[in-house]
């Protein structure tokens, strides 16, 4: 019986070793959209949490030569420095220069005007 606990603990262990991945987000995945962005106006939303690797996903994009042009931030703004619930208003992005269009101050979605 013994054996057989021994076999089965064994068959466990290679089985969750052997179905191990590695999750790969979306954002990581640029070699299948970048195509897609070339050439183009880009605006993002995203906040402190878009990230590629420990990279803002706006600053991998510009690395990239991707046109991003505006950013819609949600709560805590687009880096993430606003307290919660703080009413957040439109400004620039210091490291980047790209206007950030606050989705938590008077505006809850993007007007037709900022799209």
């Amino acid at each position: 019986m013994a054996k057989i606990k021994q076999i089965f603990l064994l068959f466990n262990l290679l089985l969750s070793v052997l179905s191990y991945s590695q999750i790969k987000v979306a954002a990581e995945r640029t070699k299948a959209y970048l195509p897609l962005l070339e050439d183009n106006k880009i605006a993002i939303v995203g906040n402190q949490t878009s990230m590629i690797k420990n990279t803002h996903l706006v600053d991998s994009l510009i690395s990239l030569e991707v046109d991003v042009i505006k950013v819609f931030s949600p709560e805590h703004g687009f880096r993430g420095k606003a307290d919660a619930g703080a009413k957040i208003e439109d400004g620039i992005d210091v490291k980047t220069g790209i206007p950030i269009i606050s989705l938590y101050g008077k505006n809850k979605k993007p007007s037709s005007k900022q799209l």
